[in-house]
């Protein structure tokens, strides 16, 4: 009963969020210069045919009126049509979003296994010297802006003989290989810096666990460091990196528009970059809305998985 009220209660958060989001995104898109219609007829268009295209796509109607219809709409899983193309909005986000999907959980992958290791290496590390490497690394990696880190890649294939590819995607079930020789080095860009919070957090918590009663308690007992490691120090380290990591992979699936930009991927990050240059207000903000859902959808998942992890925390959301 305790645990159902706690779910209760994320899911009505949830759900305010999203309320909150869609309220923002909204504003922030008639808040931009310009219109539809002045992106679409230009300057030298006459009122007439600006009216007639407001009219068309019903944006004469005052703002609370198109944010019932969008949001009503929405509720119900319809997230409008393109004014661009005409084509309904989900469907365009449905069709991009194995690109953007693959990309997040690759990048997302990339820096579990790279930030983890460091920062489990960097917390237990007792010289001066390796904990200075250490935060060397961890600076570099949360400092390194991902747009240069692209460019440096993209030069790097270009330029070189490297096995991999820019502009080009395959799909995965078509063929695995072409599809990570394109898939790896957008990856990699927006891996960096979830690589630096992973490492940063990780390395953290293995340090405040490595001074908690327990493990002295099992140090005496004769536990070696490796099992101590494996037994204590990993399982309580855990529940900061995937809070950080979840984060981290939300933002991911939004889009990483920068590594989708450079490597001329497409998907939904690119999309929405050039929908909002359109002022196509649909695109933006049913893509806003999914995005924020399957943030809050992740966010809802860890915190089950905190109880899984760490059974205290599963009682203390029953209690």
């Amino acid at each position: 009963m305790g645990f159902a009220r706690f779910a209760a209660g994320r899911l009505a958060v949830a759900l305010l969020t999203l309320v909150i989001i869609a309220v923002v995104v909204f504003a922030a898109m008639r808040a931009i210069p310009g219109s539809y219609a002045d992106t679409l007829l230009g300057p030298q268009a006459s009122p007439e045919a600006r009216a007639a295209m407001t009219a068309k796509y019903g944006l004469e109607d005052p703002a609370i009126v198109q944010f019932g219809r969008w949001i009503g709409s929405a509720a119900t899983g319809d997230l409008g049509t393109s004014l661009t193309s005409g084509d309904p909005v989900l469907s365009e986000l449905g069709s991009r979003a194995a690109v953007t999907a693959e990309l997040a959980v690759l990048g997302g992958a990339l820096a579990l296994l790279v930030g983890v290791p460091l920062g489990l290496l960097g917390g237990m590390a007792r010289s001066r010297r390796r904990l200075g490497l250490v935060r060397v690394g961890n600076s570099v990696l949360l400092s390194a802006p991902d747009i240069l880190v692209g460019a440096v890649l993209v030069w790097l294939i270009s330029t070189y003989e490297v096995p991999f590819t820019v502009g080009t995607w395959t799909p995965l079930t078509a063929d695995p290989l072409a599809n990570l020789q394109g898939a790896l080095p957008a990856a990699l860009t927006v891996a960096i810096l979830g690589m630096g919070f992973v490492m940063t957090t990780t390395r953290g918590a293995v340090a405040e666990a490595l001074e908690q009663p327990y493990v002295h308690a099992a140090t005496a007992r004769g536990a070696t460091r490796g099992q101590i490691v494996r037994r204590h120090v990993l399982r309580n380290a855990s529940v900061p990196v995937l809070t950080v990591f979840a984060v981290y992979l939300g933002y991911l699936l939004g889009g990483a528009v920068i590594a989708e930009v450079l490597f001329s991927l497409d998907g939904i990050g690119r999309y929405v970059v050039e929908a909002a240059g359109h002022r196509d207000y649909p695109v933006v903000q049913g893509a806003v809305l999914a995005s924020a859902l399957a943030f809050v959808l992740i966010n809802m998942l860890v915190d089950l998985l905190y109880g899984v992890i760490d059974p205290r925390i599963g009682a203390r959301a029953g209690a």
